[in-house]
């Protein structure tokens, strides 16, 4: 039987490729920061209709006041640094370039929680990752991407890389304060409200050049789509934290690139192609996820 917070990884890496599938159509010419911001907006009622449901808000505050802190911290980084950080990245050296220095974050993540969480990195669990790592690597590869000018690689490539140290610090933020509280969903949902608040200031003096009473329905209905799956991927991802140490639940989060292609050349194929890098990628990643789940 599959480790129960494997599981809950495998599902937020699903949810998170939707995330990116769904968004990069609902950004289309539209201001992408306010975009984001409007993603995480609409999240917040799922992910409050999900804590109802659950039974949350009887117990509203966790059980140390601390976690309330850790879990903002988590929050900001993951939604309003790492993104807008990426997007800047994006500007000097293209998505596809941003994107695949962004599959380090696994690796940041990992080397954060054994340096601050003390956890253990097994041989087993050290293969898998690196296996899941490089074969994101390789897909997010497989795209091609258009020339950067010289004089803004660098700039561009910094900015990727401490998006990817920003959004695995999340994690490591994340992991000792999500126990605290009456369940991840809930932890998940102050995190998208601190990380909300935080986005107002950018996207404050942006509104009027967004003009966002001219966005499209079909733009909307985009965004909502990138939100839900967004906040829904975040909390599967809590509930495998509160189960398994960062350095198993990480890499297997990141088997993102995976779905995203299959889900893209399924129900997408006018829109994408499989590859042979591709191919290697998804094998490799398949393989990882096999050898962390028997490696724990």
């Amino acid at each position: 039987m599959i480790d129960p917070a494997a599981l809950f990884a495998l599902c937020a890496a699903l949810l998170l490729a939707l995330r990116d599938i769904f968004g990069r159509f609902g950004v289309r010419g539209i201001d992408p920061i306010v975009g984001t911001a409007v993603s995480a907006l609409v999240g917040l009622p799922v992910l409050a209709f999900v804590s109802f449901l659950n039974g949350d808000f009887a117990h509203p505050w966790p059980g140390r006041p601390w976690a309330l802190a850790s879990i903002a911290l988590a929050g900001v980084t993951r939604i309003t640094a790492a993104r807008t950080l990426l997007f800047a990245a994006t500007q000097h050296i293209g998505a596809t370039r941003a994107g695949t220095l962004g599959t380090t974050s696994a690796f940041f993540s990992m080397a954060l929680g054994m340096i601050f969480l003390a956890e253990r990195l097994t041989l087993g669990l050290a293969g898998g990752a690196a296996l899941v790592i490089g074969g994101s690597v390789l897909m997010a590869r497989s795209r091609p991407g258009g020339a950067q000018a010289a004089g803004s690689y660098l700039k561009g490539v910094t900015l990727a890389l401490l998006s990817a140290l920003v959004f695995g610090a999340s994690a490591v933020f994340a992991r000792p304060a999500v126990n605290d509280f009456a369940s991840p969903n809930l932890a998940n949902l102050y995190a998208n409200l601190f990380a909300v608040l935080c986005f107002l200031p950018f996207c404050w003096r942006r509104l009027g050049a967004a003009r966002v009473t001219e966005w499209p329905l079909q733009a909307w209905g985009y965004l909502v789509l990138a939100g839900s799956a967004a906040s829904l991927g975040v909390t599967f991802m809590y509930l495998a934290l509160a189960r398994a140490p960062v350095v198993f639940v990480a890499p297997i989060a990141q088997s993102r690139p995976f779905f995203l292609v299959l889900v893209s050349w399924l129900f997408l194929q006018a829109h994408e192609s499989v590859n042979r890098r591709a191919a290697l990628g998804a094998a490799a990643i398949v393989a990882g996820t096999g050898v962390l789940i028997l490696g724990r």
